[in-house]
């Protein structure tokens, strides 16, 4: 069994980007993702984006927060990987 993997992408008003940052994801088809969004609160259609793939997340939310780090912080505590990552949403 390959060992989980949990990838975080902090987001903020990257919907020019988001779209192919996940289709990248989610191309690669790992058996053991354990992939989470953390959106800032986007108002760019980012949030409806993530919505639309929510079934593929194991969490996501949309949220103010205090910036990159503070959303890394969020999503990581989300995760349950051996191996962990993130990827900016652009």
């Amino acid at each position: 069994m390959p060992p989980v993997i949990s990838l975080v992408t902090p987001s903020f008003n990257q919907a020019q980007f988001l779209g192919a940052t996940l289709e990248s994801v989610f191309q690669q088809q790992y058996p053991a993702l354990d992939y989470v969004i953390v959106d800032g609160g986007s108002t760019d259609g980012s949030r409806e984006l993530i919505a639309q793939h929510s079934s593929r997340f194991s969490w996501w939310c949309s949220e103010p927060d205090g910036g990159m780090y503070a959303a890394l912080n969020k999503g990581f505590a989300h995760t349950r990987g051996e191996i962990m990552g993130w990827l900016n949403s652009d």
